[in-house]
């Protein structure tokens, strides 16, 4: 955690904002004592006017039996089965035909990032993803000091076998991009971009096929689209949604009173604008 100063004083989540999830990393059997302690320890600190934990996921014993959080996001997942196929009969006519697209067009190639290739893939999904933001007017999640992140970032993640980036091509030019994440039986869908003059091929839908398809034939049992409730996650039929909460607790002086108030106003009016840039979604 750490302390912002500010008009009041801040005792917040390490990784507030951008992040999906923020429940701590706790031991196997110890998620209850970890959880209270906790609660406990914050609660009692005395360097701040405000306490305000983010992300925290509702099947996560830190946010179970708690009644005061402020629900921050609805992350949608999908359980997968044994075989692409499988999943597929699950979907609309319609997007089984889009996903299947690879298979039938001898002009489409999909391809993972390698060691060699990562560079040249990360700048290919910043601009797609540059593209895809831009037709409405938005700047996209990859700007300054982020893409120098992502760059360092990734590497790590290729050298452990967690990174799941790949660049669909239309006759050698790339059309989409996806970057999602594996840890153990879990996909984390993180972010993609396609080119919207391409979008009668349904880019985003392929890029998206593929990763469930080796999602799926690596073993893993959920595919994770993290945050946002948008209609083109739904299309895909998720199974379940985790929720995750923010709880904010005021400490003892008339500042928390105020950053209390002021925090929960600003949230609602980020729900509000989030709601209508991302609601509708990207489909392509």
């Amino acid at each position: 955690m750490w302390l912002r100063q500010g008009t009041w004083r801040v005792l917040r989540s390490a990784g507030a904002g951008p992040s999906d999830y923020l429940h701590p990393l706790i031991r196997n059997g110890y998620e209850e004592t970890v959880s209270q302690t906790l609660f406990e320890a914050v609660s009692e600190f005395q360097g701040a006017d405000l306490i305000d934990l983010h992300q925290l996921r509702s099947d996560k014993p830190i946010a179970q039996g708690r009644t005061d959080g402020l629900v921050q996001a609805t992350c949608l997942v999908a359980d997968l089965p044994d075989t692409f196929d499988g999943f597929l009969g699950t979907l609309s006519k319609s997007l089984r035909y889009d996903a299947r697209r690879l298979t039938r067009d001898e002009n489409l190639t999909f391809d993972w990032a390698t060691s060699e290739s990562l560079t040249s893939d990360l700048a290919i999904l910043f601009d797609l993803h540059k593209s895809r933001w831009k037709s409405r007017g938005l700047p996209g999640a990859f700007l300054g000091r982020q893409m120098a992140f992502q760059r360092d970032w990734t590497q790590q993640a290729l050298a452990k076998g967690w990174l799941r980036l790949g660049v669909l091509r239309e006759s050698g030019t790339p059309i989409g991009a996806i970057y999602a994440m594996a840890l153990g039986q879990t996909t984390y869908f993180y972010q993609c971009g396609f080119d919207p003059e391409r979008s009668k091929i349904s880019p985003g839908t392929l890029v998206v096929a593929a990763s469930i398809e080796r999602a799926i034939g690596e073993g893993h049992r959920a595919y994770d689209f993290l945050r946002g409730d948008e209609p083109y996650k739904r299309r895909w039929k998720p199974s379940h949604p985790h929720e995750t909460f923010r709880f904010m607790m005021r400490g003892k002086s008339l500042r928390g009173n105020v950053g209390l108030a002021w925090n929960k106003f600003a949230f609602q009016v980020e729900a509000r604008l989030r709601e209508r840039f991302e609601g509708k979604g990207l489909r392509g």
